[in-house]
């Protein structure tokens, strides 16, 4: 049989397992908050498989071997540091995160740190803000269809319609429940494909004569990105150290994004962090090797194909592996789309109905805690398809690089929260004040940085990167400022107090 007929029967199991697991989460799914949040519910190792499988998307098993395909070995610094940079930021807020969420029943990012700082202004502004994981949801169902096109012989545009009905499918059922209970199951699919693609890589299946002639090769047909490269002078992303430093800065708040941070309720105890983290940093370092598969790919591929970048993947599969295994690894890949899409939707019904409807509307109205729980429970559940929908009119049309693509809301985001969650997770002295201005001033840095209206900075990592420091560095400045001024307007008023 050709790999087309295996992908179809392959994708149909895959696809029917997920609709077993979301109907196995719509019969745990009571109430808004287990919609939200699953909370207490899951082991560490599971919750790790479900972070990792979230952190490492469909840019990281298409968009990363993508880039190093087409740019070479300095691409490489992406997947070698974002893991490291993400695994550091949740070493620092995930404990927090989990504690305050079960002590006051908090369900997301922006909730949190709305009531860390008892500010409706933050917790409103970051919703806002929030929205922009919508450009990580196009992402995903970019690189979906692209998998349909390649492995299946799906039109692309059909490719996004049977990946948004699936989603909406088995989200709406189970919300966060069917999200941790798929994303396991893909999560483990997903490192098993990583260690296939660094065999592969190690043994040079493709390439006649070797390692040593799969490196010459890859030097021969890519000289600016041989192995003896680690900058691409003038490249906006990988040009130089600096511009490396900025990557990895910018994806240090990465895995306390809306959908992942969320992901830390959901463990049984707060006594499982420490292995939660453990495993996440085992798993976490493992996929994006994924990027291997890139490299492999320049000496594998006929130079003269016709290929996207982020096509690498499923057309090496098909190159190196038969039919049988190469549909197989092509089904994993989607696994990886899949993990964060489900993750990434559930966030954005909670944006509308925990954040705006049960935080900001219901104590304004005189509606019933009863009638409030089953119609935020509507809004989570339907506002699936309206996300969906959006995201797939935007997906219509593909951008060049998904993962240069995903990070232009990412980017915003982790600007805005570095400062407020980062600091204020690890800081008792962090004040509201010095929250709100963090969060302005890293949201409008990176703005700035980024759109052509400012300095027109097209990397957004660097522009993200710039964000996240100067949004953390103005957290600790104002806070000791503020705090130094209070400190001298309290001796003032002892003093006044005194001689009076």
């Amino acid at each position: 049989m050709s790999v087309v007929v295996y992908s179809w029967i392959f994708m149909a199991i895959f696809i029917g397992i997920m609709l077993v697991m979301g109907f196995i989460g719509m019969k745990k799914t009571n109430t808004a908050e287990d919609f939200a949040t699953a909370r207490s519910s899951y082991g560490p190792i599971t919750i790790a498989l479900v972070i990792s499988a979230g952190v490492s998307s469909g840019s990281t098993f298409m968009g990363m071997p993508g880039l190093a395909y087409d740019l070479g070995t300095p691409s490489l610094w992406y997947p070698l540091l974002y893991p490291v940079a993400t695994v550091i930021g949740m070493l620092f807020v995930a404990k927090t995160i989990k504690k305050y969420g079960d002590e006051f029943g908090t369900r997301t990012i922006p909730e949190f740190i709305g009531d860390r700082f008892k500010s409706e202004f933050l917790r409103i502004v970051l919703t806002i803000i929030s929205i922009l994981l919508i450009f990580y949801v196009v992402s995903q169902l970019v690189a979906a269809s692209t998998m349909f096109q390649i492995m299946m012989g799906v039109d692309y545009h059909w490719g996004i319609i049977i990946t948004g009905v699936v989603l909406a499918i088995y989200v709406f059922m189970g919300g966060s429940h069917s999200d941790i209970l798929t994303d396991s199951i893909q999560g483990f699919l997903m490192l098993i494909t990583s260690l296939v693609v660094v065999a592969v890589f190690v043994a040079s299946v493709g390439v006649e004569g070797g390692f040593g002639d799969m490196i010459s090769t890859i030097k021969e047909r890519n000289p600016s990105g041989g192995f003896d490269q680690l900058f691409l002078p003038g490249d906006n992303t990988y040009g130089s150290l600096w511009l490396v430093a900025l990557l990895f800065i910018a994806h240090l708040p990465f895995g306390i994004l809306p959908h992942l941070g969320n992901k830390f309720l959901a463990v049984k105890s707060n006594n499982d962090m420490k292995k939660l983290i453990m495993y996440c940093t085992i798993f976490a370092t493992i996929l994006p090797l994924m990027g291997l598969g890139g490299m492999l790919g320049i000496a594998v591929i006929d130079p003269g194909m016709d290929i996207r970048p982020d096509q690498v993947i499923p057309v090496l599969f098909q190159e190196i592996f038969p039919p049988f295994l190469a549909a197989f690894l092509a089904v994993t890949v989607l696994s990886a789309i899949m993990s964060t899409s489900d993750g990434l939707i559930v966030s954005l019904t909670q944006l509308l109905a925990n954040d705006l409807y049960r935080k900001s509307i219901v104590p304004r109205t005189n509606v019933t805690k009863e009638k409030a729980e089953k119609v935020e429970l509507i809004i989570s559940r339907y506002s699936t398809f309206v996300v969906i929908l959006v995201a797939s009119i935007m997906a219509w049309n593909p951008p060049e690089f998904l993962s240069i693509f995903m990070w232009i809301g990412i980017g915003g985001i982790v600007s805005a929260t570095a400062g407020p969650l980062v600091v204020g997770a690890l800081w008792n002295r962090a004040t509201k004040a010095g929250a709100i201005t963090s969060l302005l001033v890293g949201t409008l840095s990176y703005w700035y940085i980024y759109l052509p209206i400012g300095m027109g900075v097209s990397n957004p990592f660097a522009a993200a990167g710039a964000g996240v420091s100067l949004s953390m560095i103005t957290m600790v400045v104002f806070t000791l400022v503020a705090g130094k001024k209070h400190e001298l307007n309290t001796q003032s008023s002892e003093k006044v107090s005194i001689h009076s």
